[in-house]
């Protein structure tokens, strides 16, 4: 057992940690670019958006979301996009989940890019 290592603290697994060990999903930094002209829409549809985002959280799935304002002070400056941080079983399930984001279906992302993510720090 001293030669495993869980994937996301890279700390050793040994004999008494390893019963206590969950199934560690890979984590997916999911970053959306806005389309211009959008922040009126992105605006109204944005309850939805955070819903989906809620039901993530409540399932310990979302690490961290945010939106990346132009100007943090004014929203009607627009957004350049988002940037989640999720954890699933796989990129499958990612893209599944990805196909009902408001967002995505009204047009206010114009991209979305996912890589995978090692998570470093914090710790835990």
């Amino acid at each position: 057992f001293s030669l495993l290592y869980c994937a996301n603290t890279l700390r050793p697994l040994n004999k008494s940690n390893y019963k206590r060990l969950r199934v560690i999903m890979p984590l997916f930094v999911v970053s959306c670019t806005d389309r211009e002209g959008t922040v009126e829409k992105r605006l109204a549809i944005r309850p939805q958006h955070l819903a989906r985002l809620e039901q993530l959280n409540a399932e310990g799935r979302l690490i961290v979301a945010g939106a990346m304002p132009k100007d943090p002070g004014n929203p009607q400056a627009g957004f350049y996009g988002s940037t989640i941080i999720v954890d699933f079983e796989n990129r499958e399930s990612l893209d599944a989940w990805l196909q009902d984001e408001p967002f995505l279906k009204e047009g206010v992302y114009s991209h979305i890019d996912v890589k995978p993510f090692n998570k470093a720090f914090p710790q835990g």
